[in-house]
Order: C-alpha cells, then sequence, then structure tokens
C-alpha cells in the first residue's frame, strides 16, 4: 500500500492485494489424489490479485472528489499434474479403476472499475455526485468428457464366442461374471466414446478441443443526491441514480439461441399455450448464433433503470403536553423515514445458464460396434458433422431429451423497492429503545418456466385416464385395454399405441402406465406419450399441439422476469452502550417475507415453473426464506471489582489482582423455524409434483398444525404426534440392532385426484425453533499500565440445546414420516485461550 500527500490539496492512494493458493494434490477440497501411488494428481492453483489507484482532491474547504480505478483478477484453475496420453478404460468386471478421471477445467472472473465521487458543501446543503463504471469478463473452460473412454465388453459385431454350454454346471449368473473377466483379461472392445467441442463459429468439432466460453458485461451508473438541514431538527435527504445495466455479450460468438423469440411457443404459437388444434406458430425454431459478430444480442438493452429515493430524519421538540410525555425534550427522540429503488445485477449468472442447455456447440462421439481387442492405438471415432444453424425438430430427432431455452427479448433489470419507518426514544442518558417498520418489493426478479406444460384438460386425456383407471379395475389390475367387459373405448390411448400389441410392455400392459393409473400420475404419463420416441408413430395421429405447445422440443423455457418476492417487519431494539460497565443489546423482529413460489436462494438458473400456467397466483406463498419471529440479545458485564472499581479496590495486592478485570459476556438468540410441505409426490395436474401438496381427507390443516411439536419416545424423535402415526420396530437377528419405521395413519391425508391440486396449503407449517446460548468469562491481570495478560473461555451453545431440523415429507412415506433426523447449529463448544496484550 502506498499513500502519498506531497501536492497540498492532492493524496495519491496505491493499493495492491495479491494472494497465491496452490493445493497439490487437491486432497480436502476436491478429492483430486490419484488412486494409486505414482498416478497422476490433480491440483487447484490460484493466484489471485487486487490493485486499485486513487487520487482524493480537497478544492476549498466545502468541496472534495475521489477518483479511483482498479482491477480484480481471480484465475481458479483445476489442472492435472500431467495431460491425458490414452484413453480411459471401463472394465466390465470389479477392477478398480487405476486411473484418475478428473479432467482440468477452471474460470478466472475480471473486473474493471472506475468510480468518481464528489462532495460540496453549501449553506445547509451537502451534494453529493459521482459515477461508476464496471467491466466485468468472465472465462471458463471444462475438459470433462474430451478423452476417449473405451468400454471393455462385447457388442453384435465383436462377440466374445463365449458359450454357456462350455462351462458346465455354471449359472447365467457365474457365466456374465466370467464372461465378463475373461472380455477384461483380453481387452474385448465393447464400445468407445467422447465428447467434442467447437473453438469457433466455423471450426466444426474439434476433437480434445477443451469447453471453453467468453462472457463480457459492462455496467454504468451515475447519481446525484442532498441532504438538506431544512432545521435545526430536520434534515430531508432525497436523490437520484441511474443505472444501466449492460446486455452480457459472448466475445468469442460461442453462443447460440433461437431466432425468433416466438417460436418456442412452438406449432401452437404465442397465446395458444392449452388449445391442442392451434397450428397458429411455426412447428419449429431455428437455432443459430448470437452474440460475438452476429449482430444479434442476447436481448434488447435496458434503459429505463431510475432509482430514486427519498428520507427524513425529525427530531420533535415538544416542551409540554401529551406529547411531550411520548417523544421528550429537545434531542430526546427522533423519527425517520425513507423510500429507495436499487436494481438487482446478476444477469451474467443468468444468461451463463440460459446458453448452456441448447445443445449444438458440443456433441457426443461415438463408437458402438468396435472389433477386436484394446491396442495402443486406441478405437477410431468419428466426429460428428457440425450444424448451426439448426433447427429445434432436428435436435429433438437426435435426442428426445433435448428442448429449447432462450430469453425474453424484452429482459428487464429486476429492482427493489425499500421502505421504513422508525421512532427512536431516548429512556435515559446511556439507553434507547427504537421502533421501527421496515418493508422491500422486489419486482421483476427473473424466472425462467418451462411453456410446454403438459395440457390434460382441453384435449380430453382427463376423461381417458379416468376411462383407463376403470379399465384397470374390470381387468384386475393386469392392463387398462378395451374390448373386454366392463371396459370402455379409450381412442386417444388407442392412436398412441399404434403399432404396439395389446400385450406390450409398452402398451395397454405396461407395467409403468399401470403404477401411474393406480397412484394418480395423469402428468407423467402423458409426459411420456408426448415426448417418447416408442409413441413417435401414434402422435402423429394426433393434432400437433395436443400435450405441448411445442411437440418438437422436451422443454421450451423462456427466462423473463416473471417472479416477485415482499417482505414486511416489525422490529424493536432496546441498547445500552457501555457504561459503568454495562452494555447489551436486544433486538426483536416480527416479519414475513412472501413470494410465487420461486425457490431457494441457491437457484442460480432461475429455473422454476409455475404449479400451473394457468393461474399463476396459486404459487402465492410464504417463501423459503420466511422467518416470522427473531430475538437476539448480547450482553457485556465487567464486573465491578478491583482497581479503579466500585468494591474491593483496597485488597492486599495479590488477592486484588486475582479479583480485578473479570469481564462476562453473553449472546443469546431465539428464532422461528422456516417452512415446510407436505406433498403428495404426484403429478396430478401436470408433469411437475414440487409443489402438488398433499390432499386433506380426514383431518383438517388447523388439526394438523395442532399435532406439531417435539415427541420425543423410544422409538427416537419426532415433529408430529405419534398419535397420528404407526411405527414399527425390527431387529437385526445378527447385530441385534432395532430400526423404526414410521407412516401416517390411513385416512387423514391422500393423493390429490386426476385433474386437481392438493389442498393443503403451501409452505404453511413450520419446524422446531432455534434456541442457543454462547457464553463468555475472560479475565485481565494487569502487569503494567497497559499490558496485560487475558484468559478468556468461550462455550457455543453453552447450554447443548438440541436443534431439530424437520423439512416434511411425502404423505405416504412409509419410512420415516414425521421423524426428526437431524439437527442444525453446533453441540456444545468450548474454547480457551491466552493472550498477551501491550
Amino acid at each position: 500500500m502506498f499513500d502519498s500527500q506531497k501536492w497540498g490539496s492532492h493524496k495519491l492512494e496505491f493499493n495492491l492485494h495479491r494472494g497465491t493458493f496452490l493445493a497439490k494434490p487437491d486432497i480436502v477440497t476436491n478429492a483430486l489424489e490419484a488412486p494409486f501411488p505414482g498416478g497422476v494428481n490433480g491440483f487447484q492453483a490460484s493466484v489471485r490479485t487486487l490493485w486499485n489507484f486513487a487520487i482524493h482532491s480537497t478544492f476549498g474547504a466545502t468541496m472534495t472528489n475521489e477518483a479511483r480505478v482498479g482491477r480484480q483478477y481471480a484465475p481458479v484453475q483445476f489442472l492435472r499434474d500431467q495431460a491425458f496420453s490414452e484413453p480411459f478404460v471401463n472394465f466390465g468386471s470389479s477392477v478398480t479403476d487405476p486411473d484418475n478421471r478428473f479432467l482440468s477445467q477452471g474460470r478466472n472472473t475480471q473486473l474493471w472499475q472506475g468510480i468518481d465521487n464528489s462532495s460540496l458543501v453549501k449553506g445547509s446543503h451537502t451534494f453529493k455526485m459521482g459515477a461508476d463504471v464496471q467491466v466485468v469478463s468472465a472465462i471458463a473452460f471444462n475438459d470433462g468428457g474430451i478423452n476417449d473412454v473405451i468400454n471393455l465388453g462385447t457388442n453384435s459385431a465383436n462377440p466374445s464366442g463365449l458359450l454357456i454350454g462350455s462351462f458346465p454346471g455354471a449359472s447365467n449368473a457365474t457365466f456374465t461374471k466370467a464372461g465378463a473377466i475373461y472380455n477384461d483379461l483380453v481387452g474385448l472392445l465393447g464400445t468407445a466414446t467422447r465428447t467434442v467441442n467447437v473453438t469457433s463459429p466455423t471450426s466444426g468439432f474439434v476433437p480434445g478441443a477443451t469447453n471453453s466460453r467468453e462472457y463480457l458485461y459492462n455496467d454504468v451508473s451515475v447519481f446525484f443526491q442532498d441532504a438538506w438541514r431544512a432545521k435545526r431538527n430536520l434534515t430531508l435527504s432525497y436523490g437520484m441514480r441511474y443505472e444501466y445495466a449492460g446486455v452480457p455479450s459472448l466475445p468469442d460468438g460461442l453462443g447460440i439461441l433461437p431466432t425468433n423469440f416466438n417460436d418456442v411457443f412452438g406449432v401452437a404459437g404465442p397465446g395458444h399455450l392449452f388449445n391442442p388444434n392451434s397450428t397458429a406458430g411455426n412447428a419449429s425454431a431455428t437455432i443459430d448464433f448470437v452474440s460475438g459478430k452476429t449482430g444479434r444480442g442476447l436481448y434488447n438493452k435496458d434503459w429505463n433503470n431510475f432509482a430514486p429515493f427519498i428520507g427524513f430524519a425529525y427530531s420533535p421538540n415538544f416542551a409540554s403536553g401529551p406529547l411531550h410525555l411520548i417523544f421528550g425534550g429537545e434531542g430526546r427522540s427522533s423519527i425517520r423515514a425513507g423510500y429507495s429503488i436499487s436494481y438487482l445485477q446478476d444477469g451474467l449468472t443468468i444468461i451463463t445458464n440460459v446458453l448452456g442447455n441448447n445443445p449444438g456447440l458440443s456433441s457426443g462421439a461415438a463408437n458402438n460396434l468396435p472389433v477386436g481387442v484394446l491396442t495402443s492405438a486406441g478405437v477410431p471415432i468419428a466426429t460428428p458433422a457440425f450444424k448451426i444453424p439448426i433447427t429445434s425438430a432436428e435436435n429433438f430427432a437426435n435426442n428426445f431429451n433435448n428442448g429449447i431455452w432462450t430469453v425474453d427479448p424484452n429482459l428487464r433489470t429486476p429492482y427493489v423497492q425499500q421502505w421504513s419507518f422508525g421512532i427512536e426514544r431516548e429512556i435515559n442518558s446511556n439507553t434507547a429503545i427504537e421502533i421501527r417498520y421496515a418493508g422491500n418489493h422486489a419486482i421483476k426478479i427473473y424466472r425462467a418456466p418451462n411453456y410446454n406444460e403438459i395440457n390434460i384438460f382441453e384435449n380430453g386425456f382427463l376423461q381417458e385416464f379416468k376411462n383407463a383407471q376403470a379399465n384397470l379395475i374390470a381387468r384386475g389390475g393386469a392392463s387398462f385395454a378395451p374390448g373386454a367387459a366392463g371396459t370402455v373405448a379409450l381412442p386417444i390411448f388407442s392412436a398412441l399405441f399404434t403399432g404396439l400389441s395389446a400385450t406390450s410392455s409398452s402398451g395397454f400392459a405396461s407395467s409403468t402406465f399401470i403404477s401411474k393409473l393406480q397412484n394418480n400420475n395423469i402428468g407423467t404419463m402423458a409426459n411420456t406419450l408426448a415426448f417418447s420416441s416408442t409413441y413417435g408413430a401414434g402422435r402423429k395421429l394426433l393434432p400437433p399441439a395436443f400435450f405441448v405447445t411445442n411437440p418438437n422440443a422436451n422443454f421450451a423455457i423462456v427466462t423473463g422476469n416473471g417472479s416477485f418476492s415482499k417482505y414486511q417487519s416489525l422490529q424493536v431494539e432496546l441498547r445500552r452502550r457501555f457504561s459503568r460497565g454495562l452494555q447489551f443489546q436486544v433486538n426483536y423482529t416480527l416479519g414475513r417475507t412472501w413470494n410465487d413460489g420461486l425457490g431457494t436462494v441457491n437457484n442460480q438458473s432461475a429455473q422454476t415453473s409455475f404449479r400451473t400456467l394457468r393461474n399463476q397466483r396459486l404459487d402465492y406463498q410464504n417463501s423459503v426464506q420466511d422467518q416470522r419471529h427473531r430475538l437476539v440479545g448480547n450482553l457485556v458485564y465487567d464486573l465491578p471489582f478491583g482497581s479503579g472499581r466500585r468494591y474491593l479496590s483496597g485488597l492486599w495486592a495479590p488477592a486484588r489482582k486475582a479479583v480485578e478485570g473479570w469481564t462476562t459476556g453473553a449472546i443469546v438468540t431465539y428464532q422461528t423455524s422456516t417452512p415446510f410441505n407436505i406433498l403428495s409426490g404426484r403429478t396430478t395436474f401436470n408433469q411437475l409434483s414440487g409443489g402438488n401438496t398433499a390432499q386433506l381427507v380426514g383431518i383438517t390443516f388447523e388439526e394438523f398444525k395442532k399435532s406439531l411439536g417435539v415427541f420425543r419416545t423410544p422409538t427416537g424423535v419426532y415433529f408430529i404426534d405419534p398419535k397420528l402415526l404407526t411405527i414399527t420396530t425390527s431387529t437385526n437377528p445378527t447385530t441385534g440392532a432395532v430400526t423404526s419405521a414410521s407412516k401416517l395413519n390411513p385416512g387423514l391425508l391422500g393423493a390429490p385426484a386426476p385433474g386437481t391440486l392438493g389442498n393443503f396449503p403451501l409452505n404453511a407449517l413450520y419446524g422446531p425453533n432455534f434456541t442457543q446460548t454462547d457464553l463468555t468469562v475472560a479475565k485481565r491481570t494487569y502487569f503494567s499500565e497497559r499490558g496485560n495478560v487475558e484468559i478468556r473461555v468461550i462455550a457455543f451453545n453453552v447450554f447443548n440445546h438440541p436443534n431439530f431440523v424437520y423439512n416434511g415429507n411425502t404423505f405416504d412415506d412409509t419410512s420415516g414420516f414425521g421423524k426428526i433426523t437431524s439437527t442444525t447449529g453446533i453441540e456444545r463448544q468450548v474454547s480457551f485461550s491466552v493472550g498477551i496484550n501491550w
């Protein structure tokens, strides 16, 4: 660090931070050690650098300016000690893999930033203004899959020649094991695979090339604000910030998106999601390069990002009357309020996830019919043809798991409105209480739902499913085919099963479909019929958008601004500044946060579908971070004994040293848990089960809620009253270990009916509360005016209070419904330290 002030009103500053990290081999964080001594290790290496240069200037007595420029450079690499020189081999028998399969990968994020801030005091105004420019570059590479993998075994062109008759008395299982050992011993070739990547838009697939991407992102903001002391006891603050959040770009041009946004909605077209007969759209989207030198951005620029703020601080002065009792005299209380808007900057992370899910820039390559045995020459693997532009129909035909993920061309920068109002009141010269209300509303949050929601209503499939359930009962559970007594015709199934026999394992006698009929899983059944290649011929006999809006894509995801969140809280704080050896602070928050089911904070791709696109308000719920009550208190107390203290200051010196310098402290935390669900685990409405709760049947929600608590029993700890559970135990005859299983009593909860969602409220139950007390005791013994020896003992969770966690179950869980199996926080931990201070 360099700091100099040799030019009068100007001061120069330079800071440099450089950190080197090397883990070789990287055993602790990533387990990259070679499987055997002498093998190839993996290691992690990083040299992280941050520097900035600043000029601080003073212009007279009323104006200052700070200009700062800096760069942060943080490459992180996970590398092999040696580049791979031979293919990886998968053995068919139980031979241990001798190779370290880890392949190098890494990332490098660079940030350039320039800041200029000025301040001017003029009369009763304090003006501040400034600008901030950021340029972010992110480069990532991953060698995953680029090395050949050879699977030893057999294929139709390369049989082993072994016959079970050559092994008298051998069972099929024994013969299979013997064949695998033989294949490994001779190196018989089964298949060989590799992953190939492109290096530029014109390179085609390049064997051995890493999967590399480069992203560039910039942000520019300017602001102006004024703190105006309008009166001696009133200050007004107001201002505006303008923020331009740039559209991420790809300098290397390695990104692909549909050329026409509306094509993501497939043959049905936008506005016709659940119209099976619509052909208003395009049957297939064209996927082509974006950004780079194409002239086509990922989405349109967002220029309208104005962020105002306004607030005030007022210190009332009521000389008499009721308001004097409430607010006190001059300087005894303060009223503060404010409102502001701020913008969220995480578009780069969202975009990287979008571009990573459109197939075309990487591909699997395989040789499924190699002949002979493994030699040093390896196995030839043909490089597949590279084709961009390509249609979504071609991608889907290549792999029925392929879909489309694109960006709303009018994507906007999410923002948060924040507001607060508070009153602070002095109780005495050392103690004050503050009561405030605070809230926020996050708007236009990124969300990426799948618009290929399965349709079971407008196409008549719901009634067809119910008829199939009746047929299954009529046939005794072995099939749901029509044509027998008590059955009805199933024209939709009959069309889809075209070419399949009545007893086919993929048709009316399919055990998978029978299970779905028995469990009301109409959504996943329809999803299989909509996308499996087995039913491709039958689908041609139905309208093109029969099940989904885009039948030529397994998914049709659009990243847009479809979500929100809200938070409101009442906060009360009592605090005492350090005086007479005592300091404390107690804060209580009563709050609530809710949203439209966006999901967890770690969902970086924002890929969360709604329960149904038919009614997005069904997703309004308490958020997974909702915490209604939180009480935190901390205290520090210096015992009043010894030199300079109230008591025992005149003791004999050795005794005085023993009683002086004692300090105690404590932190007490109490908070309620976050919400959980009781899910059905069924797809009764569409192909999604995550937000489909159980059906209340023989118990009301309020009755179920009252059954929650911490119940300690001989078979374990439960969060649901054991009276509602059937608990069984079993004993291992060998070890004598006793295990238990629990399930909900029958008749209380059930699966929703086909075509409905469960009526158990979403995120309406809360787990066990959290309580923890931390305690510290310290003793300082002075050996000079400033020098002392300090002995400190800290006990975390001093009462060793267990804090249980319960995250919910599906209603039909038979292994541990209602049982608590984990805790949060820590067990009691005590630490001792000795220090010398001078």
